[in-house]
């Protein structure tokens, strides 16, 4: 199974990206005097210096987990009660322990520095990066790593003679398996999930 988690940040230049989105049309001249109009000369020189009016940045953490590994105690058998079993296949209980140990591998996903930013941009989003979503994918990695360790519980299980109840463990054990192992990847899963939506605003006007 996988989880997926992406995290949307995006840096937006105040006033200008609206101003030059509204000023596409026209000649090169005419789109100038329409932003100058609209915004000032401060957003025409923004918009003339090339860079970029929106930023938009994924960070992406995936957890695939194993499903987990058992190992099952040799059981203990005796007879039982409350069976509708043959006489030839009595009923027989069988009881000992089961342990999984789940582990998930995590991936982090770091997108790169956009091209076209000035220096003082690109400084910007280098710290945005470290100082902000870095953090909060190890923390998303953090939460699906809950998913890992080891648990332990007791089984008793019935059957009718030793072939029935080998089908009946084999089975039962199964079914334990799987439905703790979906449950502890569905509890990381909505963990993980908790911290999202995240959505942050770099402030790129420099």
């Amino acid at each position: 199974m996988h989880a997926r988690r992406k995290t949307l940040l995006s840096g937006v230049r105040k006033d200008a990206g609206t101003a030059a989105r509204a000023a596409g049309g026209g000649t090169p001249y005419e789109r100038v005097i329409a932003l100058q109009q609209t915004a000032g000369n401060r957003a025409v020189s923004i918009a003339l210096r090339g860079g970029p009016v929106n930023v938009s940045l994924h960070g992406e953490t995936k957890g695939n987990y194993d499903g987990g590994t058992s190992v099952v105690s040799k059981p203990k058998i005796v007879r039982a009660k409350g069976c509708d079993c043959p006489d030839e296949d009595p009923c027989l209980r069988a009881t000992g322990t089961i342990a999984v140990t789940y582990h998930v591998d995590v991936d982090i996903r770091m997108p790169s520095v956009p091209d076209g930013l000035n220096e003082c941009q690109e400084q910007r989003v280098r710290a945005f990066l470290r100082d902000v979503l870095g953090p909060h994918e190890q923390d998303h990695a953090r939460r699906l790593r809950t998913y890992n360790g080891t648990t332990r519980r007791a089984y008793s299980i019935t059957g009718c003679g030793k072939t029935g109840l080998e089908a009946e463990l084999s089975t039962k054990l199964q079914e334990m398996h799987d439905t703790e192992a979906a449950d502890r990847a569905s509890k990381a899963d909505d963990n993980s999930a908790a911290i999202d939506p995240f959505t942050r605003t770099i402030d790129l006007d420099c």
